[in-house]
C-alpha cells in the first residue's frame, strides 16, 4: 500500500468522522447546552491526552515567549470556533450546518489568494464564486422555505458560515507558528486552552451543576455525544488528519472535507428526521459545481501521474 493510498484511506475516515458530527452535534443539544457540551467534550479530551500533551509540549521545546501565541491560536480554534459552530447547529439543520461546514476550505484559498499572495487560476476563481452564490443560497435557504418564520435557521446558517470564515483567520494566522511547532502541538495546546476557557463559560451557563457528573453518565444520549466528539472528532481525527497531510499536499486534502455532507446527510435524515428540500438540493449543487471547478487542475493530475 502506497503512502498517497494511505493518505487517502486517512482523510477518508477523517471525512466521515467530520460529516457524523454535525449530526451528533445537534442531537446532543437536545441535553447538554454549548458551553456545558464543550467543556465536558475537552474534560475528556485533556483526561485522555494529558500524558501525550505534556510529552508534545516538552519535545517541541516551547518557551514561555511562546505561550501568548499558542493561546491566541487554542483561543480561535476552539473557543472562538466552536462556540460559533454549536450555537449555530444549535439553531440550524444538521444538513445545512454540515453542508456549510464543508466549504470552509473554498475560504482558506480567497485568504491565501488576498494576503498570502497565492496564486489562484482563472478556472479557479469562476469556482470559487459559483460555491459562494451556493452557499448564499444554503445561507438564505430557510427564508425561502419558511419565509419570515425561519430567522432561527437563518441565525444558525449564518453563525457557522461566519465560523467557515473566522477559522480561515486562525488558518493565516497559525501559518507562521507552524513552522516553529508540529501541527500536534499546536493541536494539544489548543485542547488544553478550550478546557480553560470554557470551564467559567459552562459555570455560567449552569453553575455548579456542570459538576454533577451524574447527570452525564445517567444521561446516554449525552455521554455519548461528548464521547464522540471528545475521543473520535478530536483525538482520532485530528491524528489521522495530521497522518494524511503529512503524506500528500495540503490542498489535495482539503477535497476530502467536501465529502463530509455525504456522511451527514443519511443520519441526518433517518436519525434526526430532517427533510432533504429542493432549495437545499439546488444550493449544495451549486456548492459542488464550484467545488470541482475550483478543484479541477488537469496539470496537477499529470504531474501526479508522472511521478507515480
Amino acid at each position: 500500500m502506497t503512502h498517497r493510498l494511505k493518505a487517502y484511506i486517512a482523510l477518508l475516515f477523517v471525512a466521515a468522522i467530520w460529516g457524523i458530527a454535525g449530526p451528533v452535534i445537534k442531537h446532543t443539544l437536545h441535553f447538554l447546552p454549548p458551553f456545558t457540551f464543550l467543556f465536558y467534550r475537552f474534560l475528556f479530551v485533556s483526561l485522555f491526552c494529558l500524558p501525550i500533551l505534556l510529552y508534545l509540549w516538552k519535545k517541541s521545546k516551547i518557551s514561555f515567549q511562546d505561550l501568548p501565541k499558542l493561546f491566541l491560536l487554542g483561543l480561535m480554534s476552539t473557543t472562538i470556533n466552536l462556540s460559533l459552530i454549536f450555537f449555530g447547529f444549535e439553531r440550524t439543520t444538521a444538513l445545512d450546518g454540515t453542508l456549510l461546514s464543508s466549504i470552509t476550505p473554498i475560504f482558506i484559498v480567497i485568504g491565501g489568494a488576498m494576503f498570502l499572495k497565492e496564486k489562484v487560476t482563472r478556472l479557479e476563481k469562476i469556482g470559487l464564486l459559483v460555491v459562494l452564490a451556493g452557499a448564499f443560497l444554503t445561507v438564505i435557504q430557510p427564508l425561502l422555505e419558511k419565509g419570515i418564520f425561519a430567522q432561527e435557521n437563518l441565525l444558525g446558517n449564518l453563525l457557522i458560515l461566519f465560523a467557515g470564515l473566522q477559522w480561515t483567520t486562525y488558518v493565516l494566522l497559525a501559518k507562521e507558528s507552524l513552522k516553529r511547532h508540529s501541527p500536534l502541538a499546536i493541536t494539544a495546546s489548543a485542547g488544553l486552552v478550550g478546557l480553560i476557557t470554557f470551564l467559567p463559560l459552562a459555570f455560567f451557563e449552569q453553575g455548579k451543576a456542570i459538576f454533577n457528573f451524574n447527570f452525564l453518565v445517567s444521561s446516554p444520549s449525552a455521554f455519548w455525544g461528548v464521547f464522540y466528539m471528545a475521543i473520535l472528532s478530536y483525538v482520532l481525527a485530528y491524528f489521522l488528519y495530521n497522518f494524511g497531510i503529512s503524506k500528500i499536499e495540503v490542498s489535495e486534502a482539503a477535497i476530502f472535507s467536501y465529502l463530509q455532507p455525504l456522511f451527514a446527510a443519511p443520519l441526518a435524515v433517518l436519525w434526526l428526521k430532517e427533510i432533504v428540500t429542493l432549495p437545499f438540493l439546488f444550493g449544495a449543487s451549486v456548492i459542488a459545481l464550484g467545488v470541482f471547478l475550483s478543484e479541477y487542475r488537469p496539470s496537477r493530475l499529470a504531474a501526479r501521474k508522472k511521478k507515480e
